[in-house]
């Protein structure tokens, strides 16, 4: 009995041997380093488009128009074309104009005539159309010293910029 137990510890070192033996050669590497390069590119920005949403006059409740000493406060919203977000930082008045038969009352000729503030936004919008802008600016027909006839009825064009 006492062989037969010896016979089956040796049989049972020999294949434990050879399990350990195979797992060690399956598990044998060597240790190295590399380095290598690869190519991407970054896109740029796309104008965002804006549009005057709406427009609310300060004399509302009588004319509904600017008369020198009055004020409109505009509102905006923003479409954005790009498959990427973008920023908008501020909505400013670039320069006001109007049709021939009212000549002279715009930004070119009377730069004094109408004084504009600027719509700080500070916004990142995703892409997509008709997005909110959040504020207003304020287009004023300033009441000065001058006979500014021209502006009567003048349908007024305000180009914005961002």
């Amino acid at each position: 009995m006492k062989l037969f137990k010896s016979k089956k510890l040796i049989v049972g070192t020999a294949i434990a041997a050879l399990v350990v033996g195979a797992g060690g050669a399956a598990f044998s590497y060597f240790t190295t380093t590399g380095s290598g390069s690869g190519t991407g590119t970054v896109g740029t920005s796309s104008n965002l488009v804006i549009h005057q949403a709406g427009i609310v006059y300060s004399n509302a409740a009588t004319d509904n128009a600017l008369l020198p000493g009055t004020s409109a406060d505009v509102t905006f919203t923003v479409d954005n074309t790009s498959s990427g977000h973008q920023q908008l930082g501020t909505i400013s008045v670039s320069s006001i104009t109007t049709d021939a038969a009212h000549a002279g009352c715009d930004t070119a000729t009377n730069p004094t005539w109408f004084t504009t503030g600027t719509d700080v936004v500070n916004t990142d919008y995703a892409p997509g159309n008709g997005q909110a802008v959040s504020g207003n600016l304020t287009v004023t027909l300033n009441n000065l010293p001058a006979i500014q006839d021209v502006c009567k009825g003048a349908p007024l064009t305000f180009h914005y910029a961002a």
